[in-house]
């Protein structure tokens, strides 16, 4: 994280394009996909300030990767030091799409400088999981399991109605982390021992639930829910001028028994009239709710042998990973999407004028960890674009560390992301089996990686890519 005593949080790049004087959007909390994604986009007069905000020391937290936070914890502070940086300054929008703690700081921001943006009150129910449990009952009450708040306090009691199995998650969280099944009360204790001590993790939400909700988190650290059961998708929209609309409804495909993802396709494989359903619900909720000025994605499943939707959660910003599969399939990116709402403009995204009638991002992951020995160099991530001139290609692993050494989600080990399009699911898998080949990930098992530094050739036994990934 940037040392905020010697340097202000972000940084400007050069601007899209130039009309006069450009203006500038504040990019909260940014992430590389922002960097990636935002000057792909031709905006003339707009240039971008990125924003750096604890994410990263947050997600070291709850990964167990570090006992406290450095730097700024406090966002309330955030805002107030945010203020006196753009005072002055032509600021044309507020936006993020950091999870935790972007999408909210930003909501805040941006209604301190009278600047469209979600209601940060809506922003932040929707990101307590109870509190978003409780609003999505008063409006779809036929999608919600039930619920039960858990107090992680030493001696708390259990809710007396709650009944095993449960699904149990912390009220915020982010990459599935604490997320997972509990058949009984003794699983149910150990979990909530590890979510005791983690007062800075939850400070941000803490504060800023203060602040604009008048609510707090305490202990009362977990929900606990009935099981859901079904095919698993991802509703994503956006609301402008109080009118609520859909993006696209994208399946989530897990590795077998497992709840890791795989991959991620676009369009859904769902019947017509069930998507269909499912964003009608979308709609009725993001509305019920009072969500304007922003976008939003919707996680549901489908229960095809009873014919039931399920609302699983709420995420109050966009889910960067699928914005370019809009692209591919539809001719509109979702960054598009949020720059026009950022800027007061009534976004117009385009429905099936891509170049690619499916796509997918797929992912590169392991259940066991590896010492990464190898990854593509720049010729070879600038030879797969020239072969797929529309692929993304993301590496989340750093040569010389193991795999468990980047944030995971705690059952396996994601080391990458690969987007591509195509006809077809076949089309883009063989695609993406040809890249997976070409990029020359090498991996070396951590125990034979132990015997190589006592004197072994590095090289031996290496697992390339097309293997466990």
């Amino acid at each position: 994280m940037q040392d905020i005593a010697e340097q202000p949080p972000w940084a400007g790049v050069d601007p899209v394009g130039s009309s006069g004087t450009p203006r500038e959007v504040l990019v909260v909390c940014s992430t590389f996909r922002d960097h990636r994604e935002l000057p792909r986009l031709a905006r003339p007069g707009l240039t971008y300030l990125f924003h750096d905000y604890a994410s990263t020391s947050l997600e070291e937290l709850i990964d167990g990767r570090a006992e406290g936070l450095d730097g700024v914890a406090d966002p309330i502070a955030e805002i107030a030091r945010i203020r006196a940086e753009v005072s002055g300054r032509d600021i044309a929008a507020i936006v993020s799409t950091d999870d935790y703690p972007g999408s909210a700081l930003a909501a805040v921001v941006a209604k301190v400088l009278g600047l469209p943006g979600p209601d940060p009150r809506v922003n932040l129910i929707c990101q307590h999981k109870y509190l978003s449990r409780m609003a999505q009952a008063s409006i779809v009450p036929e999608a919600i399991p039930p619920f039960w708040a858990i107090d992680v306090a030493e001696g708390a009691a259990l809710p007396e109605a709650i009944a095993f199995p449960v699904f149990v998650k912390p009220m915020k969280s982010f990459f599935s982390i604490g997320a997972q099944r509990i058949d009984c009360a003794a699983e149910l204790a150990e979990a909530k021992r590890r979510w005791v001590a983690l007062d800075d993790f939850f400070l941000p939400l803490e504060r800023l639930l203060e602040r604009e909700a008048r609510v707090g988190i305490g202990s009362t650290r977990l929900i606990a829910e009935g099981l859901l059961k079904g095919q698993q998708v991802t509703v994503e929209g956006y609301a402008f001028g109080g009118e609520v609309n859909i993006l696209g409804v994208v399946d989530s495909i897990f590795f077998p028994g497992t709840l890791a993802f795989s991959r991620f396709d676009y369009p859904s494989s769902l019947p017509e009239d069930v998507q269909e359903r499912m964003e009608e619900m979308a709609r009725r909720l993001m509305g019920g709710l009072g969500f304007d000025n922003g976008l939003f994605n919707v996680e549901m499943m489908y229960d095809g042998r009873e014919d039931r939707i399920a609302i699983i959660e709420i995420n109050p910003r966009m889910a960067s990973q699928f914005a370019d599969l809009y692209e591919k399939v539809d001719g509109t990116n979702a960054y598009e999407v949020l720059l026009d709402i950022g800027t007061g403009v009534r976004p117009s995204p385009k429905r099936r004028q891509g170049v690619y009638q499916f796509a997918a991002s797929c992912v590169l992951r392991s259940f066991e960890d590896y010492l990464v020995v190898a990854l593509p160099s720049e010729d070879q991530l600038s030879a797969l674009e020239y072969l797929y001139p529309d692929i993304r290609v993301e590496i989340h692993a750093t040569a010389g560390r193991k795999l468990s050494d980047e944030l995971q989600d705690g059952t396996s080990f994601r080391y990458g992301i690969i987007t591509l399009g195509g006809r077809d699911l076949a089309e883009v898998l063989t695609r993406f089996d040809d890249v997976r080949a070409r990029l020359g990930i090498a991996l070396l098992p951590v125990d034979r990686a132990k015997s190589v530094n006592g004197g072994g050739s590095r090289s031996a036994g290496c697992l390339q890519t097309q293997g466990p990934a």
